[in-house]
C-alpha cells in the first residue's frame, strides 16, 4: 500500500471541478536549458560522457511530455484557461541575481540566450504569461501568486520538469495557499521511472489530485460538469 493509499483512508477526498475562467495551466521549466538534449543540462551531460544517464528523462520529454502539453494548449487556449510559463532565467547575462542553489548546480540561463527560452514545440503565444525565476520554486521567487489572484483563478493544471524538483515545489506551494491543483501525469518527467512513480503516490495525499492527459482534457470540455448536471 502506498503512502498516498495509507493516507487516503484517514484523510477527506479532494474534489473540484476544473471551471476554465478560473483556471490557469501552468507549464514549468519546459526551456532548453533543462528540457532538450542539446542544450543547457543535455549537453553538459554529452560532454561529460553521461548523457545515457539521461535518455529516460529526454525520452519522455519528447515522446510523452510535448505531445500531451501540446494538447494540453490546444484545449486550454480554445476555453479560455490561461495560461502560465515559468522558467529558469537570469534577469542578467552574468547570472549573478539568481539564487545560490542554482548556482552551485549550474543550472544557469543566462537573459536572452537560449537556454532561457520555452521549447518551439510549446512556445508562448503573444499575450501569455511568461515568468523569470532564479530559484526552484516559482511561488518563492516570483509574483506568480499576485498575478493568479489578479486573473481571478484559483485551480492550477501543473505540467512540466523535474516531476519530484520544481513541479513538485511549485504543486505544494499552491497547495498551501489555497488553489486547487490538478497534476497531469503525463505531462510532467522525472529523471527516473522511480522518481516518477514516488511523486505521483506522494502529492495526491495531501497537495493535489492525479489525472492524465486525456481526463483533464475531458473535464476542461465540460465533462465532469455534464455528469453532475444531467
Amino acid at each position: 500500500m502506498s503512502d498516498s493509499e495509507v493516507f487516503a483512508r484517514v484523510l477527506k477526498t479532494i474534489n473540484f471541478d476544473i471551471v476554465p475562467e478560473k483556471t490557469a495551466l501552468v507549464i514549468v521549466d519546459m526551456q532548453y536549458l533543462d528540457a532538450h538534449r542539446d542544450y543547457g543540462m543535455g549537453a553538459e551531460a554529452k560532454r561529460l560522457g553521461v548523457a545515457h544517464r539521461y535518455e529516460y528523462y529526454f525520452q519522455q520529454i519528447e515522446q510523452v511530455v510535448i505531445p500531451n502539453t501540446q494538447r494540453l494548449l490546444n484545449v486550454c487556449r480554445n476555453a479560455g484557461v490561461q495560461i502560465v510559463y515559468p522558467r529558469i532565467a537570469s534577469l542578467v547575462k552574468d547570472c549573478r541575481d539568481v539564487s545560490i542553489e542554482h548556482k552551485r548546480l549550474n543550472l544557469l540561463a543566462p537573459a536572452n540566450s537560449r537556454e532561457s527560452e520555452i521549447l518551439d514545440e510549446i512556445k508562448p503565444l503573444e499575450n501569455e504569461i511568461v515568468l523569470t525565476k532564479g530559484a526552484s520554486g516559482v511561488f518563492n521567487s516570483t509574483a506568480i501568486d499576485q498575478i493568479l489572484r489578479n486573473l481571478g483563478v484559483d485551480t492550477l493544471i501543473v505540467t512540466g520538469v523535474n516531476t519530484n524538483y520544481c513541479v513538485e515545489t511549485a504543486v505544494r506551494d499552491a497547495g498551501d495557499r489555497g488553489y486547487n491543483v490538478v497534476l497531469v501525469s503525463d505531462a510532467c518527467a522525472a529523471m527516473s521511472e522511480e522518481h516518477q512513480r514516488f511523486a505521483l503516490e506522494i502529492l495526491p495525499a495531501a497537495y493535489c489530485v492525479v489525472k492524465d492527459t486525456d481526463r483533464v482534457v475531458h473535464e476542461i470540455q465540460g465533462g465532469a460538469r455534464k455528469v453532475v448536471d444531467a
